[in-house]
């Protein structure tokens, strides 16, 4: 009788929990593409409008820039030179910088260019057979949606696991255009060469061991977020994406045309982003904050719209390995105490994905005091 009791408890208790963990599934929520297609861009829901917040405006204040085949030399000489120092300091002081001079063939950057504006331009009914589906992290949709009354942003995304290979959901990657697959296929193994690239410089800016970080990506995991943001009248009034810091290592972002529209917390007010012609723009993700034991911190970011004109975006997310445990690096904290749990991937992941991007919340969850 004291075992079926018990089993039942284990029983309620684990139904129970499925029944949390599907409660905070993101919600699915209507194209903005489509409803701006529909009802034009005068029209503006209540669950779209936000207060306004504080902007630096045209602030002298610019990210870094940092020169990638400088980085690489210097690398390879196994020399920590004024580039690298360059580096270290944008990932102190900054948390961002732009990236120039990187390894990706322009061709392949114009490719992947080309193919995201064109799937965009699709019928709302060819995208929606690459629809995210409740409970699932890939698909065309929208993440981190968890009530009716929730504010909502003014984008659609399309969310993919790109590398390894085996992590892959073909069916969930565009067969239109014609070359989305095969474009999208080369542009993630060559960003995550770069990515790859930086860890390694950055590890050994932090005077660690180059494995300390590289061995926990073997095999390294990347994810794509195709971002779509329709023009909005009241643009001041709505939100692209919702202020939040990325929960990776390290995010690589490229500009599809030339709308700007991400801005970057510092100093307690917005300061947007000038992206320079060519360069990825790069920041630091919670991950990374973690490892570092906040050494290196991720930063708050958001995009917001244009009155007149879309604007496209893709990120590359770059992660650990799957079976990584995620807390501070033991070199990291050898003279201080931890000041983040530790998680192993999965767990970091659920967290990540089970609340509303809100800021840098998340971590705080992930702070020991």
């Amino acid at each position: 009788m004291l075992y079926m009791c018990q089993k039942t408890r284990g029983r309620l208790k684990t139904e129970a929990s499925q029944e949390k963990q599907q409660e905070m599934q993101s919600l699915t929520v209507p194209s903005v593409q489509a409803m701006v297609a529909a009802t034009g861009r005068a029209t503006v829901p209540p669950r779209y409008l936000r207060p306004a917040e504080v902007v630096a405006g045209d602030s002298e204040a610019q990210i870094p820039i940092i020169d990638y085949q400088r980085l690489l030399l210097e690398l390879e000489l196994d020399h920590c030179g004024e580039e690298s120092a360059r580096l270290h300091r944008a990932c102190q002081d900054w948390g961002f910088f732009q990236l120039i001079n990187h390894s990706v063939p322009d061709d392949v950057v114009e490719g992947m260019k080309i193919s995201i504006q064109q799937f965009f331009q699709l019928p709302m009914e060819t995208k929606k057979q690459f629809a995210l589906e409740r409970g699932q992290q890939e698909g065309y949709g929208q993440h981190f949606v968890f009530s009716e009354d929730q504010k909502l942003d003014w984008a659609d995304m399309l969310y993919l696991y790109t590398q390894p290979h085996e992590s892959r959901n073909t069916k969930l990657w565009p067969d239109q255009p014609a070359n989305f697959r095969s474009t999208l296929d080369v542009y993630s193994g060559a960003v995550k060469d770069v990515s790859d690239s930086l860890l390694a410089t950055m590890t050994k800016n932090l005077g660690l061991k180059r494995e300390a970080i590289a061995d926990k990506c073997i095999p390294g995991m990347q994810s794509v977020r195709i971002n779509y943001y329709p023009p909005c009248a009241q643009a001041e009034k709505v939100v692209g994406l919702s202020p939040h810091s990325d929960a990776d290592l390290l995010t690589l972002v490229l500009q599809v045309n030339h709308v700007q529209g991400l801005q970057i917390k510092r100093n307690g007010s917005w300061l947007p982003v000038k992206p320079v012609s060519g360069a990825f723009l790069v920041n630091i993700g919670d991950m990374f904050e973690v490892f570092t034991n906040g050494r290196y911190k991720s930063i708050e970011h958001r995009a917001v719209v244009d009155p007149k004109e879309e604007r496209l975006s893709v990120a590359a997310f770059h992660l650990p390995n799957v079976h990584a445990m995620i807390g501070p690096l033991k070199e990291m904290a050898a003279h201080e105490e931890d000041a983040y749990k530790t998680l192993d991937h999965e767990s970091f992941m659920k967290l990540f994905y089970g609340r509303k991007l809100e800021g840098k919340s998340f971590l705080e969850q992930m702070k020991l005091n």
